[in-house]
């Protein structure tokens, strides 16, 4: 099991590392954030379809077709916290390394946004300013990690529980 874990988990991990640095190439040297949204859709779909396969390929070919709500849960979820560390770790290396202006570049974005939602300019300070705070608490490691973490593992976790629902198999089912 724990193979079927680590091999699906890695692959969606990897699939989502991809993701960002497909996002950086197609946000360019733009600040605008909503460029390329549906791809970052896309490869969230693609990393997290691996949960259905190591769920069906451990109960095909490690449980003889049999497995049982709880035990595809848990490998889901496995597979969902592996792969949502490997981005946080994906993330926290494009964050300092490569991506060095993202602070300054998405509080830009947020704020030329926000600008131009209508609102009073009254209320547009309060939420630039309040969104700048927020900025400063995620150069915390701790924090951004934590948001990062909760960017991904929520779409991991329903995905695990429709996937364990779906794939849920018991041996006089086996035939059908």
């Amino acid at each position: 099991m724990k193979k079927n874990i680590i091999k699906f988990g890695i692959l969606t991990g990897l699939i989502l590392v991809a993701k960002i640095f497909v996002m950086m190439a197609i946000k360019g040297d733009s600040t605008d954030f909503e460029k390329g949204a549906s791809v970052g859709t896309i490869f969230l779909v693609a990393a997290f379809s691996m949960i259905f396969f190591g769920i069906r390929n451990y109960r095909d070919k490690i449980a003889d077709g049999v497995i049982d709500f709880n035990k595809g849960f848990r490998i889901g979820i496995q597979i969902t916290v592996l792969g949502s560390v490997i981005y946080v770790i994906g993330w926290m290396i494009n964050f300092h390394y490569i991506d060095t202006e993202f602070i300054e570049n998405y509080i830009a974005f947020y704020s030329e946004k926000i600008k131009a939602s209508g609102k009073p300019q009254l209320e547009i300070e309060k939420e630039i300013t309040a969104f700048k705070a927020n900025m400063a608490n995620y150069e915390n490691p701790f924090v951004m990690m934590m948001y990062t973490f909760l960017e991904v593992f929520p779409v991991g976790l329903i995905v695990s529980i429709l996937c364990a629902m779906l794939m849920r198999k018991k041996a006089a089912d086996k035939t059908t």
